[in-house]
């Protein structure tokens, strides 16, 4: 049986309501920010309605999705039609789309998905290197190895040598063109990550001054700056640090 999120009966229904921009959202993702963040950045910064559905128990609940996993996306249109998406990649993808958040032409897409794939990458390697080895299969000081090797190997060059390309790019807080990108939210998530694990050692005002405006930029859009001072954020925040280590 074909899977509901999977159904093409529901393709005119999606075609119809992946234009409209007055819709609702639900966010299904565990109380921290992680694989989530993202998600929640780009609904934050499109003035849009949206809540954080958090499992009590998703064991129960996880075959519900199509692959046992989150983040899950429930979008309902003004006019009560409703999708699903699955998958943070898709799901970035998607409202970057339906919010206008891509370039003016194939060439900036292309470039915005070249940076925002880059940044990915460095992100799930902190993920699957890291996150999912759990102690006490793993010793603290085997821990702190990794750790310090994801910061040398995979941090430091991302953090070079996409300095440089927002440099030649205008260091205007922004990889491609004037406005924020999914290869900004991606960066702005994965700043937080390389500070949570080398302060200001690799990232700072003074050190990238193009990725510190990358951050800044995204930080200072209002339905951002009103998402950070929220309850939801402020708790997922100190679940971050608990669980992530940043």
């Amino acid at each position: 049986m074909v899977h509901h999120y999977f159904d093409s009966a529901q393709a005119a229904t999606f075609s119809e309501v992946c234009l409209k921009k007055d819709s609702t959202f639900e966010v299904t993702y565990h109380g921290f920010h992680g694989a989530g963040a993202v998600v929640r950045h780009i609904l934050a910064a499109s003035d849009v309605k949206f809540s954080n559905y958090v499992p009590e128990d998703w064991a129960k609940e996880k075959d519900e999705s199509p692959f046992g996993v989150m983040p899950l996306l429930k979008e309902t249109s003004s006019d009560g039609k409703v999708v699903h998406i699955a998958e943070a990649d898709a799901i970035e993808r998607y409202l970057c789309k339906k919010f206008d958040l891509y370039g003016s032409n194939d060439f900036e897409e292309n470039l915005i998905h070249t940076f925002a794939s880059n940044t990915q990458a460095a992100w799930m390697v902190y993920l699957h290197t890291y996150c999912v080895p759990k102690p006490p299969t793993v010793k603290p000081e085997i821990k702190a190895a990794i750790r310090e090797t994801i910061v040398s190997t995979i941090f430091t060059p991302w953090v070079k040598n996409h300095e440089k390309h927002l440099v030649d790019a205008g260091s205007n807080g922004h990889y491609v063109g004037n406005k924020a990108t999914l290869a900004d939210y991606r960066t702005h998530n994965l700043i937080s990550l390389v500070q949570g694990f080398s302060g200001e050692d690799l990232i700072s005002a003074s050190k990238t001054p193009a990725l510190w405006k990358v951050k800044t930029t995204i930080d200072e859009i209002p339905g951002v700056i009103a998402w950070k001072e929220s309850e939801d954020f402020k708790a997922f925040a100190q679940s971050n640090f608990a669980i992530l280590d940043y």
